[in-house]
């Protein structure tokens, strides 16, 4: 179709009517659902109870199925009003590991990678730690890839003696 704009607003409805009337028709109902296409395969096997081509709707039929009067009411799933009960024991950390390792010998510096060797952590991994510990102020870097605890901070107090 061609039309010619003539330029005043009274034409405008003479095009607005041409589009209406060359709509197009209604969809047809879906019996699939809209599916993004796999990027790894174009051939996917179609299931066994779909029809291999369109098939029109015409209608659709609910059914509920109401429950059998014997069955038992369900638990219910929250222990909010319960307290909790006795957690397992969890196995020591790494760092638990680590600072026991160096608590055995208190006052001697300790190289990454003997640390890394006892409980059998990658050296790499265990020097990045190293350092993320000392940042956090969990040990205290003496030298050039060596580590101890921390001294205790604050004054230290003798006992009373009776």
């Amino acid at each position: 179709m061609a039309f010619e704009d003539p330029g005043s607003p009274g034409g405008t409805g003479r095009i607005g009517r041409a589009v209406l009337a060359g709509l197009l028709p209604a969809r047809r109902a879906r019996y699939s659902a809209r599916k993004v296409k796999c990027s790894t395969s174009r051939y996917h096997l179609r299931g066994q109870d779909r029809p291999g081509l369109p098939t029109r709707i015409t209608r659709v039929q609910v059914t509920i199925i109401a429950p059998p009067p014997d069955r038992p009411a369900a638990q219910p799933r929250s222990r909010k009003n319960q307290p909790p009960g006795p957690r397992p024991p969890q196995p020591d950390t790494r760092r638990e590991k680590v600072t026991g390792i160096m608590a055995s010998q208190p006052g001697s510096d300790w190289a990454g990678r003997d640390l890394a060797a006892m409980p059998g952590i990658k050296p790499r991994n265990m020097l990045t730690q190293l350092a993320e510990w000392t940042r956090l102020g969990f040990l205290a870097k003496t030298g050039q890839g060596r580590y101890a605890l921390p001294e205790p901070s604050g004054p230290v107090t003798a006992p009373a003696s009776p």
